[in-house]
């Protein structure tokens, strides 16, 4: 029975092997550790290589795969940040747009407050305009009413204008004509002539008309010559114009003629006769000067 060689013995000592075929021994083998640096042996450079392999690809797998905890941490901080900056930035421009409300309603009332002071102040100014308006006419009709020897409800009366700042002088009919005449009396020269001395005097740059009034009692004598109560208003108003412009001299360009009949009598209903006797009249009615009007305006603002 043969005896079965070793592996060594069958090597040889230096690590021969027999050539399969040519039955020549190659050449021995170097035999080295895996931590000598040698080449051929790689079964533990293998193993090193495998475990970094690995290494690394875990790495790149955890890194591949999506962000970390702290990363996810550090942006939801960040989310929370950018939402407060936005809300505190949308406070800011709430609190902003409000304030500018309330600025802008401020200057309104400021505004509005001085609007409705203005106003006043221009109604205290023409008040006081108007009441010095009506001081200085006053005082006008207290003279026209010395130098005319006027009364209240006498042959001669000064009356102050409702509507406009006008005065009137007032002349009754028995002064200046007949019962259904346009005929001037003798005796209404004095007086008219008076009056054209004041017109002339105080108001020689004010307009003048000239206003016929009769009662409401029909026309019944001298019926051929006046048809009816404004045709003898209008004669009346004429006859008293004419003696004013072409016998007093006053100016006919600054004066006009007006006939009224019955329709702007002082008493009415006309139940007596001295009723109709009050609504028989000339009125000379003294117009404003619009030139001093607007020249008194102007300085009262």
């Amino acid at each position: 029975m043969r005896k079965r060689r070793s592996a060594c013995e069958t090597e040889g000592v230096h690590g021969e092997r027999p050539d399969r075929f040519s039955g020549s021994r190659r050449a021995p083998r170097a035999m080295t550790r895996p931590d000598s640096g040698g080449g051929s042996d790689m079964t533990g450079w293998k193993r090193v290589g495998a475990m970094v392999l690995a290494g690394s690809v875990a790495f790149l797998t955890a890194g591949c795969g999506g962000p970390s905890r702290a990363e996810r941490a550090q942006a939801e901080k960040d989310a929370q940040i950018r939402r407060y900056q936005e809300e505190q930035a949308a406070a800011a421009a709430r609190e902003k747009a409000l304030l500018e409300q309330q600025q802008l309603a401020l200057a309104q009332n400021q505004k509005q407050a001085m609007t409705l002071q203005e106003m006043a102040t221009r109604s205290s100014q023409a008040q006081m305009a108007a009441n010095q308006k009506m001081d200085a006419l006053q005082m006008q009709i207290a003279e026209m009413e010395k130098k005319l020897g006027a009364s209240k409800g006498g042959e001669v009366e000064i009356v102050r204008g409702d509507k406009i700042n006008s005065i009137t002088i007032r002349v009754a009919n028995s002064v200046l004509f007949d019962a259904g005449k346009a005929d001037l009396k003798s005796g209404a020269h004095p007086k008219l002539q008076e009056v054209a001395k004041l017109l002339k005097s105080d108001y020689k740059d004010n307009f003048v008309r000239v206003e016929g009034h009769t009662d409401s009692t029909p026309i019944v004598h001298n019926k051929e010559k006046f048809a009816d109560n404004m045709e003898l208003s209008q004669a009346r108003s004429k006859a008293v114009f004419d003696y004013l412009t072409k016998s007093c001299g006053l100016p006919a360009n600054r004066m006009y003629t007006a006939g009224y009949a019955y329709s702007q009598p002082v008493v009415w209903p006309e139940k007596t006769a001295a009723d109709r006797a009050k609504n028989r009249r000339v009125d000379i009615v003294i117009l404003p000067n619009i030139k001093v009007e607007k020249e008194s305006v102007a300085s009262s603002k």
